[in-house]
């Protein structure tokens, strides 16, 4: 495998530059399933419902691992199975990066040349893609601790500080946090009201950048639903659904599905960007849950895993907490 990545180089300016395998693994892995879902209907299915899961599942469990951290000194007296820390990736990120980039490469190459798509669908569809873009790059931007540790040699107010009960000692990294603050496993930092990591960004999510990543997530959701609609409404057969004031253009049939490279490109494509969805709305209504019960993700977690917690959920203390999420401080 080192072999493997020393050698994995493309031509450039100045010089080969070296490509990571884990990006390498990751556009293969995009450019092989889009492939294989433009024969026909039984193969596209058995592609997007049963291969790539097990694909990603499979890459997941071999890159997941716990490792031992750089500087094991620190941990002298405990167990190493109690210290163990997760391995970071590039290819989630890779992945995300690379399905996107694809998806909207045939849109804009091959969905579009049917000439079907109006100029104010396709700004809708741009809109949508651009505010989840942009919101997404700044959960990756802003990510930080969100605190600032005391220095006991320039602190005046250390001692009244560690004394107040305010900040605490971490475990993992041994260094003083607020005690609203966790460690991550996987970033080795401590961060402040820590939500969750979030694999496929390689960043933490905190009270910093949270309502980043909602927003992301409710409009990549958007634009995932509404580009899989214009592109199926574009090369199946579409007819008019009345749907109670409104009417629904929505996609028919599809006798010429498979009858072009073109029509295979548009249709695995689209396939493809209906499993993303779903494992967007997945992730967004369990951010919402987390909003509305007003607590981290993280903390939603252990909850489950608590027997016989009592619900207190009421519709009153949801909608505050929503306003509480959005417009605090």
């Amino acid at each position: 495998m080192d072999t493997v990545s020393d050698r994995l180089r493309i031509p450039w300016c100045g010089g080969a530059k070296r490509v990571s395998l884990d990006v390498a693994s990751a556009v293969l892995c995009v450019a092989l399933t889009i492939f294989l879902g433009c024969f026909t209907w039984t193969i596209t299915i058995i592609t997007y419902i049963v291969a790539l899961p097990a694909i990603l599942f499979s890459i997941h469990r071999f890159i997941r691992k716990k490792v031992a951290p750089d500087n094991t000194s620190t941990y002298g007296r405990k167990k190493m199975k109690d210290v163990l820390k997760y391995s970071k990736s590039k290819f989630y990120f890779a992945w995300l990066t690379v399905t996107i980039s694809f998806l909207l490469v045939i849109y804009y190459t091959q969905v579009i040349l049917y000439l079907k798509i109006s100029p104010y669908e396709n700004f809708i569809f741009a809109t949508f893609v651009c505010i989840s873009g942009t919101s997404f790059y700044l959960v990756r931007a802003t990510s930080c601790p969100g605190f600032e540790t005391p220095n006991k040699t320039e602190d005046e107010n250390y001692e009244e500080v560690i004394e107040s009960g305010a900040w605490k000692l971490c475990a993992e990294c041994e260094m003083q946090v607020p005690r609203q603050a966790s460690h991550c496993r996987t970033c080795d930092t401590c961060y402040l009201l820590r939500d969750h990591h979030c694999l496929w960004l390689d960043t933490c999510v905190s009270h910093i950048n949270d309502r980043w990543f909602v927003t992301g997530l409710t409009f990549g959701l958007f634009a995932l639903c509404y580009g899989v609609h214009l592109s199926l409404t574009t090369v199946c057969h579409p007819r008019l659904v009345d749907l109670y004031f409104i009417t629904v253009l929505v996609p028919h049939n599809c006798p010429d599905a498979f009858m072009n490279f073109q029509s295979s490109l548009s249709i695995s494509a689209a396939c493809y960007g209906i499993l993303i969805a779903i494992f967007v709305a997945v992730a967004l209504i369990q951010q919402l849950v987390c909003v509305m019960s007003g607590v981290r993700l993280s903390e939603f977690r252990k909850r489950r895993q608590l027997p016989n917690q009592p619900g207190t959920f009421s519709v009153k203390n949801g909608l505050r907490n929503c306003l509480n999420f959005w417009w605090r401080q």
